[in-house]
């Protein structure tokens, strides 16, 4: 994935933890905190931003040039320590206990849902006769949630594998998700599918075969 290998670079690391300490930073923040020039300094935040760790936004200071403001992207605030998963992996154990089953069903199913057609309105701004268009949209909004997508397109179908589960904890404690992904991809593609490797089962990645896409 892309973060330890930016956070090899003493540079990278700085402006990120910079970013999520102060919430929003412009080039003059990172040269007065680093001593490194501009110049050196907007292409590291290029190189951040073009790997989806960074997001910027500009600000109009009368007629000069906008200033631009760099803030964390969601996935760069996922480089960070977070207690999200053991807190969810408490919550489920409870629900559970407590014979409450059917509420995480149904909070994952809402859940697979409302991400089903947000990634569909997403892929609908692509046209339905650009295939490689599509896929290369759909694997950077898989990038985008984690899940280090590869896609290979194949003479008589496709081959999607997801390297990394973003959803650790929770599959620790139920299958659900793993169920709803899989059709979560059915849904999209609206091919035969076959998950042919699972990471739960101790493989590098989940991969799911589709036939005639």
């Amino acid at each position: 994935m892309v973060g330890p290998v930016l956070y090899s670079s003493d540079t990278k690391r700085a402006l990120l933890h910079l970013m999520k300490r102060r919430g929003v930073i412009t080039v003059d923040d990172a040269v007065e905190a680093t001593g490194l020039t501009k110049a050196s300094l907007r292409e590291h935040l290029t190189r951040l931003e073009r790997d989806g760790l960074v997001e910027h936004d500009s600000k109009r200071n009368g007629r000069g040039r906008p200033t631009l403001l760099y803030r964390l992207s969601s996935m760069g605030e996922r480089l960070f320590p977070s207690f999200d998963g053991v807190l969810l992996g408490r919550l489920l154990d409870f629900l559970d206990k407590e014979g409450q089953r059917h509420w995480i069903d149904s909070f994952f199913t809402r859940f697979w849902q409302d991400r089903t057609d947000d990634v569909k309105s997403r892929l609908d701004a692509v046209s339905l006769d650009d295939r490689n268009a599509r896929l290369t949209a759909l694997k950077q909004i898989l990038s985008e949630q984690g899940f280090m997508p590869e896609i290979e397109i194949l003479d008589d179908g496709l081959v999607i594998r997801e390297c990394n589960c973003p959803f650790p904890e929770a599959v620790r404690h139920t299958r659900i998700p793993c169920r709803l992904e899989a059709e979560f991809f059915a849904r999209l593609l609206g091919a035969p599918i076959s998950r042919v490797s699972y990471i739960p089962e101790g493989h590098p990645a989940c991969t799911y075969e589709f036939e005639g896409e």
